[in-house]
């Protein structure tokens, strides 16, 4: 069988008692994650809107839940507007070394699907289906053997679209083949373009995901219908997924190895801050170092970081990068969020508000931070983070790769339920206390839940 055959029947076949207990639990944390982002991207990205509206103006006599709205639409117009919110804070989940939102378009897409099925779906089915799509979503980017920014392709709701569609195939059902179809359907709607992240008042880069699961649900429901799609070879042949994002440069091995017996989506990150992922390493390492050597704003003189080669998604084009102009960008502005860190001594969800961007104090601090790639560090090593602080009294040094909210060095239970609670209280929809902890205990008692259509009422 070829790697699409593979990943088919496997995902065909899986089910909740195959799952360790520990990825059910890392994957209940995800979701519930995941939903508290979109919760707060309701009222902190209002761009958001105009997706509810456009999925309102096509349908609102639909099954599935817009969230915070309280209205309702079709699967596909939902999972697009619900979609447009998971990564317009980048706040959400990561992988710790697949550079990708494993849960973004599958959040998204699977709680569409679960209202809009004629049947009822467990919360044990649902959380089968996430896992699926979290685990396929990370194997097809580890496989991949460099950035593939460089050739303008913003892989993650890409990938995470594909995971979507091979999880979906589970929740709904469907035999091989359908996923089969449903994999070559994706291929043919699913695309990101990396211009995104250099344009700096597009808000594509935050409402990505929204496409990509909008992507996957029409696919599923598309190969639902008997619709004849597949390719002979949809990941590895000679036109296909990896040749045309890779060029061929990928591992196929890596793909497949431990299929079933190794869940990807158990080596899951959850952000303390809400900005790239790819920041992190540097805002801990150069919190520390400025807390313990005292060093004040007005002593630097420069601020050098080496990183792998993500690192240049974070600094490059220096012209957008070091003069954000919209939030979407100075989330992975690294000299911005450095700018910020060291004038207000913390990162959180006002650091960027719109006046940031112009604040002096904060554009001084950034005009001082240089980077380096080092091309010895491998994709694995992408937290991997050289700090350099020269000041007035000297020079002061650091290094770091376990940033907050790794494995290693995890969020407490009580910081992540405090980062949902934030979260749904920041909603337009203005959630009581007592209804975002009954969401939050929906969520962590999932796999006892008979129709998993609960949670999306809920919200």
């Amino acid at each position: 069988m070829n790697l699409t055959e593979i990943l088919a029947e496997y995902a065909k076949d899986l089910t909740f008692d195959d799952i360790p207990e520990r990825v059910i639990e890392v994957q209940k944390q995800s979701l519930a994650d995941a939903l508290s982002c979109m919760a707060a991207a309701t009222s902190l990205f209002p761009e958001a809107g105009a997706f509810t509206k456009y999925a309102l103006s096509q349908c609102d006599t639909g099954s599935c839940t817009l969230l915070a709205s309280k209205k309702k639409t079709i699967p596909a117009l939902a999972a697009l507007a619900n979609g447009a919110l998971i990564h317009a804070l980048d706040y959400e989940d990561s992988h710790e070394k697949a550079l990708v939102h494993p849960n973004s378009a599958s959040t998204c897409a699977f709680l569409a699907l679960i209202q809009a099925s004629d049947r009822k779906i467990s919360g044990k089915e649902l959380l089968t289906a996430l896992v699926l799509a979290s685990d396929i979503t990370c194997r097809l980017d580890l496989a991949v053997r460099e950035d593939l920014l460089k050739y303008g392709w913003n892989m993650p709701p890409i990938h995470g679209s594909m995971g979507a569609v091979f999880g979906g195939g589970n929740l709904l059902g469907l035999t091989k083949e359908q996923i089969m179809d449903a994999v070559a359907l994706d291929m043919s709607q699913a695309v990101s373009s990396g211009e995104a992240s250099n344009s700096a008042r597009s808000v594509v880069r935050t409402v990505r995901d929204g496409f990509a699961a909008q992507a996957a649900v029409q696919s599923l429901l598309l190969a639902r219908t008997g619709i004849s799609a597949r390719f002979d070879k949809a990941l590895e042949g000679k036109l296909g997924y990896y040749h045309a994002y890779a060029r061929d440069n990928y591992d196929p091995e890596t793909v497949v190895k431990d299929l079933g017996r190794v869940f990807e989506s158990e080596q899951i990150s959850f952000k303390p801050w809400p900005s790239c992922r790819a920041t992190h390493t540097a805002i801990e390492g150069l919190t520390k170092l400025i807390r313990d050597n005292q060093i004040l704003p007005e002593e630097i003189l420069e601020i050098h970081l080496v990183m792998q080669e993500i690192g240049r998604m974070v600094f490059e084009p220096a012209d957008v990068k070091y003069r954000p102009a919209s939030a979407a960008i100075a989330k992975f502005s690294m000299p911005f969020i450095i700018g910020a860190l060291v004038t207000d001594g913390r990162i959180d969800l006002s650091t960027f508000e719109e006046k940031r961007f112009t604040d002096p104090a904060v554009l001084n601090i950034a005009d001082k931070v240089t980077f380096e790639i080092d091309e010895s560090l491998t994709k694995a090593q992408n937290k991997y983070t050289r700090i350099a602080v020269k000041t007035t009294r000297g020079e002061y040094t650091a290094t770091a790769d376990k940033p907050l909210g790794c494995r290693e060095n995890p969020l407490s239970e009580e910081n992540l339920l405090k980062k949902f609670e934030n979260c749904f209280a920041a909603s337009v929809r203005g959630y009581g206390a007592e209804h975002i902890r009954r969401i939050f205990d929906l969520v962590m008692n999932l796999e006892k839940c008979a129709d998993a259509a609960e949670l999306p009422a809920l919200l």
